[in-house]
């Protein structure tokens, strides 16, 4: 298990986070929310080796990057590499390891966010290499260390760098490890510690828009079967004109014309024949004169 520098960074710490803090109220830490931020100078006192050895003082290459636009509930990574010093001293083995060991680091970050979207505090990360051999005096390189947080809502996130220590592990865990390097920032130098912190800016989620990107997804063929469509005829629509033609009477005209009388074109399809009735009328014409003139003579013969 590591054994944890806090007891010596107490004070150290506090005042991170309050520098933190003011740069998000005042503007005084930098927006690195960027990929490609360029590492920033700090100046460490550290102890080298165990409790009572040598001090040196360094400054880091401290590279803190996360991403570039978060939104609310979701997972944010940032991340830590502490950099080698631009100039003498470096950061060397103090002693051999020739036993195949892991580098490992502890570190502490200072995180503060204006609101409170994420807890503000004084986290402890670690991260540990690969096995490998150590000579005195070779180059060391600290891993990457990682910093997860979850912002609940929009706002500003800092994280700001600030002790670490280095130990030599041994692959075999029956053995101690073995302490490199005990680092913490230079009390006068925390405005350089507040200027390598990055700043995270939390935005509001987006509905999602018609407008999508385009995306080439390589794709095997696959065969699809395709079911014939019958063509369709087009009608063909024709317009006759029918002129309606003149038809013939059923009433013929009377041939002959018949004697005394003009054509009436009646004949016998008129009804009865009219001499009839005139006929039957003068008979009885007739027959009521000679019958008046009876009764005339009977009544005379009698007076």
């Amino acid at each position: 298990m590591l054994k944890s520098k806090t007891r010596r960074r107490v004070m150290a710490k506090t005042a991170a986070i309050g520098a933190v803090g003011a740069g998000l109220f005042f503007g005084a830490v930098p927006a690195l929310a960027s990929m490609v931020a360029a590492p920033k100078p700090v100046t460490y006192e550290c102890q080298i080796g165990a409790a009572g050895g040598p001090t040196a003082t360094m400054k880091f290459q401290m590279d803190l990057t996360g991403p570039i636009d978060p939104t609310p509930s979701s997972t944010i990574v940032a991340t830590w590499k502490i950099g080698q010093p631009a100039a003498s001293p470096s950061l060397t083995a103090p002693s051999a390891f020739p036993t195949p060991g892991r580098l490992l680091v502890e570190a502490d970050v200072a995180i503060s966010a204006s609101p409170m979207i994420v807890p503000s505090e004084l986290r402890s990360v670690a991260a540990s290499g690969a096995p490998a051999t150590m000579s005195q005096g070779a180059m060391l390189q600290p891993p990457n260390l990682l910093i997860t947080m979850t912002p609940t809502a929009p706002g500003v996130i800092a994280v700001q760098p600030d002790g670490f220590s280095l130990y030599m592990a041994p692959t075999n865990t029956a053995d101690p490890e073995a302490t490199l390097y005990d680092c913490t920032v230079d009390p006068a130098a925390t405005a350089e510690a507040a200027a390598a912190a990055l700043r995270i800016t939390v935005k509001p989620s987006t509905a999602a828009t018609g407008t999508t990107t385009p995306t080439t997804t390589p794709t095997s063929p696959t065969s699809t079967p395709t079911t014939a469509t019958p063509s369709v005829k087009p009608t063909i629509t024709v317009f006759e004109t029918v002129t309606a033609s003149p038809t013939r009477s059923r009433t013929g005209q009377i041939g002959r014309t018949p004697g005394g009388g003009a054509a009436t074109g009646g004949g016998g399809d008129a009804g009865p024949d009219a001499r009839v009735i005139m006929l039957a009328g003068a008979l009885m014409v007739g027959g009521a004169a000679i019958g008046g003139l009876a009764l005339r003579r009977r009544t005379a013969a009698r007076g």
